[in-house]
């Protein structure tokens, strides 16, 4: 996730600032690689709030914001809009709470939190327009999205009964996303803005700026409480009430969440000890990307470490007998 240098240089005046936003913006709403900038806009708001006046910035975004609001509107929909300002402006609140000391699960938490609230809002005035109660509108996204997938499936080299199997497994595929959508809802937001704001704390240092640094990622650890919470979740999903079950597999979810991104931070600090090549750290990473045993073979030893703390043992592997 490489940012631009113009975003760790001051800006000499606020067209610059205002040009260089509505960049941004106008590449997210291009399709297709659109997605990818609008993933990254959050770590490009959050340089450029850090390199730059705060008082700045927020008229640069919100005249931006608006002026490109005006024009779709004019076109088709104003609402693309929204969800730009929305990844932008938890850029610039990270930002700020990171000016202010906070810790990397505070800057993560409050921001994430801001991002869910709008998609909230977001489901529930389009819900009002639609007539339709919001959980019913997440349910039709979600099948749309699963009947495009269907149909791209549809055109791969399979058989009568693998075709016949996805489409009689369609409203079951659709019943459980639509179940864990909370849970994926947060995952998909904190693990956005925590790549985000991890590049930007990088693209930040190498600038030589002064900006307030994390602890290192492969120090990083979940807090005590957590397994908790873990396991009363786990109990819930087990138990016979629908509306605990629901709660439950959705902590669930997200506490593991947490858990993989501890065990991240070991096996970056494996890494470190070991001094491991850019290369192989690279292919490791996209091996846990792609491979979901991976992930969950990552988010076991992040939940084991409670007890058996694989960094204190990596030190003392390292330390002369």
């Amino acid at each position: 996730m490489k940012i631009p240098n113009i975003l760790t240089t001051p800006a000499p005046s606020m067209a610059r600032l205002i040009l260089t936003i509505t960049a941004f913006f106008l590449a997210s709403l291009i399709p297709v690689i659109g997605v990818f900038f609008l993933a990254v806009l959050p770590g490009a708001l959050f340089v450029l709030s850090t390199a730059n006046d705060p008082a700045k910035v927020l008229p640069a975004l919100a005249f931006s914001a608006g002026g490109l609001l005006i024009l779709l509107s004019a076109i088709a929909s104003g609402w693309p809009v929204f969800a730009l300002a929305v990844m932008a402006s938890a850029g610039v609140l990270a930002a700020h709470l990171t000016r202010n000391q906070y810790s990397i699960e505070a800057v993560i938490g409050f921001a994430c939190l801001f991002v869910l609230a709008m998609l909230a809002v977001f489901l529930m005035i389009t819900g009002m327009r639609a007539s339709v109660s919001p959980w019913n509108l997440v349910q039709h996204y979600i099948r749309e999205s699963v009947e495009i997938n269907i149909r791209l499936y549809s055109r791969l080299p399979l058989g009568p009964e693998e075709q016949a199997a996805i489409q009689s497994g369609k409203d079951g595929i659709v019943a459980l996303f639509t179940k864990i959508f909370p849970a994926l809802s947060f995952i998909a937001v904190a693990g956005t803005l925590w790549l985000n704001i991890l590049a930007g704390r990088r693209r930040l240092a190498h600038s030589n700026s002064s900006a307030h640094r994390f602890e290192p990622l492969s120090h990083w650890m979940a807090p005590s409480w957590l397994v908790w919470v873990f396991i009363a979740a786990g109990i819930a999903i087990f138990l016979p009430a629908e509306k605990v079950n629901l709660v439950g597999i959705n902590i669930f979810l997200v506490a593991a969440f947490i858990y993989f991104l501890q065990g991240l931070a070991i096996v970056s600090f494996f890494f470190q000890t070991r001094k491991t090549s850019g290369f192989l750290r690279g292919l490791a990473y996209f091996l846990i990307a792609v491979q979901q045993i991976l992930m969950l073979a990552i988010a076991l030893i992040g939940f084991l470490d409670i007890w058996i703390d694989f960094r204190k043992h990596l030190r003392q592997s390292e330390s002369p007998s």
